[in-house]
């Protein structure tokens, strides 16, 4: 979304628990599940390591004729040798724009992602009082790593807000926006234009960790709850360890 400004913050919010959790993770926990390759395959975001945990899906817009984000996904992992198992969709909830899934990993991280999100919304209430959470994922960007100049095209772009939120600390990762130079903070939420055209580059030697969520305002629902598919081996999420509070 067209914001006015390349980036706003947003202000503080508490990053402490699900920040110690992400930056304990494994190379293995960043890459068992590649939704983000097979989100954006040949994209410029996929430079960055990813474990998505919501997607939006648009079926009219699908370039190869998928009618929904399964058939998609089940497609590139038939196509790429990759085991579907833990990559499909597991909660699906629709509105009169978009219809947005949940994947395992939501069922992991939902308690220390959802009091953000919340955070973030009642940011955005003055302008927008009500919306949906049409993405959110971590984001890791290797040292050294680059996200090439674009602008976001996807039909959503000019009508959701792109909010990252910084889990790591790497004052040497910057965002270009506008030809501007931009450096985020640990513990702050901002709002990012992407409307804009923008580029990050780690410059540091650690990595980058981001929460990034996306918020489509305003949207008229079609179903009344989140449609559960309990085919899709949901026992896996449910016995990780990191589903405890601590």
């Amino acid at each position: 979304m067209d914001i006015g400004v390349p980036l706003r913050d947003l202000g503080p919010v508490d990053v402490s628990r699900l920040a110690k959790k992400a930056l304990a993770l494994s190379e293995e926990d960043w890459t068992r599940r590649p939704l983000r390759r097979a989100v954006f395959a040949g994209g410029p975001h996929s430079a960055a390591d990813g474990i998505v945990l919501r997607h939006e899906w648009i079926p009219e817009y699908s370039k190869h004729g998928y009618k929904s984000l399964h058939h998609a996904i089940a497609d590139w992992c038939k196509r790429n040798g990759v085991s579907a198992v833990g990559m499909l969709p597991v909660l699906e909830e629709r509105t009169n724009a978009v219809w947005v899934y949940s994947f395992n990993d939501w069922l992991i991280w939902q308690h220390l992602v959802w009091p953000i999100a919340v955070k973030v919304a009642a940011a955005l209430s003055d302008q927008h009082p009500r919306g949906i959470m049409n993405r959110a994922a971590l984001v890791r960007l290797k040292p050294g790593g680059e996200i090439p100049q674009h602008m976001d095209g996807q039909r959503l772009a000019e009508q959701t807000h792109r909010i990252h939120v910084p889990l790591s600390d790497c004052p040497d990762c910057v965002y270009t926006i506008g030809g501007v130079e931009h450096r985020m903070s640990v513990g702050r939420a901002y709002d990012f234009n992407n409307q804009y055209e923008h580029a990050v580059a780690n410059r540091g030697s650690s990595h980058r960790i981001n929460l990034m969520l996306e918020y489509f305002p305003d949207p008229d629902w079609v179903t009344p709850a989140p449609v559960f598919f309990g085919w899709n081996i949901i026992s896996e999420a449910m016995g990780e360890p990191t589903i405890d509070r601590d």
